[in-house]
């Protein structure tokens, strides 16, 4: 094809087109496999637990199950859990194995006190499943019965249609962060947007993302379920943590966290103890193991096949004795036995897989040097920019005009919603470098309207409006590592949280965390915008509160606020 600027290219689908022949050297090969290896593609790889929240398939949120099911299974004791199938209740199992099925994982059990064999996806299961005392056992036929489950058996939610209301803006980013969304003008000038959702909980999920950005029309179903969740923000005891202190830990993000643990696992032949991971690291056991366990059920690259014990690698977690799990000093291993003897090489990488292998490769050399993952990075981007189009996603339109002022060094003025935002406002800003992190692009850019960097997520971004030369000399950067670590800017803030609420804050960047005597666990962190801890609060719900004093009504205006919609 030839291009508006006379240029020609080949315009490429990402999802079936492949990059160029890229030739590594053995010792960049070997970077790149251990790349691929402990970071994995898309949803089921480690990034996975690192999505934007609300968790999707394999996200945060469902993570916090894995521990108890996996003492569970060692143990071979009965395990409780409430579970949204077609109805949502209380479920009590006899756990058999974890299976991931195209990335997605699920537990296979036998129903307790009979011999039907059904699975249960992680991200249906809405409380932390229980261990309980009673023991159980099982036979081989029983358990070939259970590698024999596919989900295909299994019984579905039945998809649920929320329509909202809001106002044109808010209306445009939530279709282009929703492709299958329809919206509709009515005669008050309010935007009508219907999103399918495969269950009430995801609902959920989406309607208190909005806050009172949006307005629920439809299913009314969803009222009172909303309106208890509202009247439990930030809400709850509150202990004296004032003396309490926090781990402070050399990375300071969770994500560079476990890079560095899973980089030491992989590159051990023999595995390496909660001890020795804490001692390297300067972790606590408790943040290690809250690390490690989560990842043990993650399976790289499983959308490759669909049943156990057939995945390339994944990490195994060995304990001395299951009954005192919190303390015991388990063994943390990766395991390559699942790699077929004389299996083939893998397919050429397609360009999608080009795009998060750089990923994998750029946060690795945060973690540790080596020569090899440079010079792989830059024959990586150096295929990149050949003369390929390839095609944007919806929801990021504007990406080659942002890319576009990057190369020739412009300021653009641009409409921008953020995050806690239903109106978009202009900003004028010089970009410097863009980024993907599970499936967003972010830019670093200096705002000449704050007059200092920011970062910007390019869905966000409304539309451009003007292109103009920069003129100026501006700072340097401060702050290393953008894409996941924000400055320590702000007043800090300590909340108190369940185990089970604990994803939503660990992204947080600089988050510091203490496992209190009552099992509950604190986090430090900073912020700079009272509006964003109320969003917080807010999504948080029932299980989380505010320590800090001054923060100590976080969220509460906010959620009657949401409840007046209603």
């Amino acid at each position: 094809m030839t291009n508006d600027d006379g240029s020609v290219g080949y315009k490429i689908d990402p999802a079936s087109g492949y990059a160029p022949t890229i030739y590594f050297t053995p010792e960049e090969e070997r970077v790149v496999r251990l790349a691929l290896k402990f970071c994995g593609f898309g949803r089921s790889g480690a990034f996975s637990v690192f999505n934007d929240v609300p968790a999707s398939d394999g996200g945060l949120e469902a993570s916090n199950y894995y521990t108890p099911v996996l003492r569970a299974l060692n143990l071979r004791r009965a395990l409780t859990f409430d579970y949204l199938s077609s109805t949502s209740k209380a479920r009590l199992v006899e756990p058999l194995v974890i299976d991931v099925f195209n990335g997605v994982s699920y537990l296979v059990a036998r129903v307790k006190g009979t011999e039907e064999i059904k699975g249960y996806r992680f991200t249906r299961i809405t409380s932390m499943p229980a261990v309980l005392p009673d023991g159980f056992t099982v036979s081989d036929e029983t358990l070939a019965m259970a590698r024999a489950w596919r989900p295909e058996y299994a019984r579905t939610p039945r998809p649920l249609d929320v329509e909202v209301s809001t106002n044109e803006n808010y209306a445009d980013l939530l279709v282009r962060q929703y492709p299958e969304a329809i919206a509709a003008t009515k005669s008050n000038g309010k935007v009508e947007v219907r999103i399918t959702f495969e269950n009430p909980r995801q609902a959920l999920r989406f309607v208190l993302e909005g806050a009172d950005r949006v307005r629920l029309e439809s299913p009314k179903s969803l009222r009172t379920e909303l309106l208890t969740w509202l009247g439990d923000v930030n809400r709850g005891d509150v202990p004296e943590i004032s003396a309490a202190s926090f781990e402070v830990a050399p990375a300071n993000d969770v994500l560079g966290q476990t890079l560095q643990l899973l980089h030491a696992v992989y590159a051990s032949e023999d595995g390496l103890r909660v001890s020795e991971l804490a001692t390297r690291f300067s972790l606590t056991p408790d943040h290690v193991r809250l690390i490690m366990d989560r990842l043990v059920s993650l399976e790289p690259m499983a959308e490759a096949s669909d049943g156990t014990n057939r995945f390339p690698a994944h990490v195994i977690k060995e304990c001395e004795d299951w009954d005192d799990e919190e303390h015991d000093d388990s063994t943390y291993r990766a395991d390559f036995s699942d790699l077929p003897e004389g299996a083939e090489d893998p397919s050429p990488l397609m360009w999608r897989d080009v795009f998060e292998l750089n990923i994998a490769l750029r946060e690795a050399s945060r973690i540790y040097e080596d020569p090899a993952i440079f010079s792989a990075i830059e024959k990586i981007e150096g295929a990149m920019n050949a003369p390929v189009q390839v095609e944007m996603t919806s929801n990021e339109a504007l990406l080659a005009q942002v890319e576009s002022a990057i190369e020739s060094h412009s300021q653009i003025k641009i409409e921008y919603t953020s995050g806690v935002s239903d109106e978009s406002h202009a900003r004028a800003i010089e970009p410097r470098e863009m980024k993907v992190l599970n499936g967003h692009t972010y830019v670093r850019a200096y705002c000449t309207s704050r007059e200092a960097w920011r970062t910007f997520r390019v869905d966000r971004i409304n539309a451009v409006l003007a292109t103009s030369p920069v003129t100026e000399e501006r700072p340097e950067d401060g702050v290393e590592n953008w894409l996941t670590r924000v400055g320590d800017e702000g007043e800090e803030v300590v909340v108190v949280v369940e185990a089970a609420n604990r994803w939503l804050f660990e992204p947080l960047p600089g988050a510091q965390w203490l496992v209190l005597k009552d099992g509950r666990h604190a986090v430090k962190f900073r912020s700079s915008d009272e509006t964003f801890l109320d969003y917080l609060m807010v999504r948080a719900g029932a299980g989380a509160v505010v320590a800090t004093t001054k923060f100590a009504k976080a969220g509460h205006d906010l959620a009657r606020r949401i409840a007046a919609q209603l």
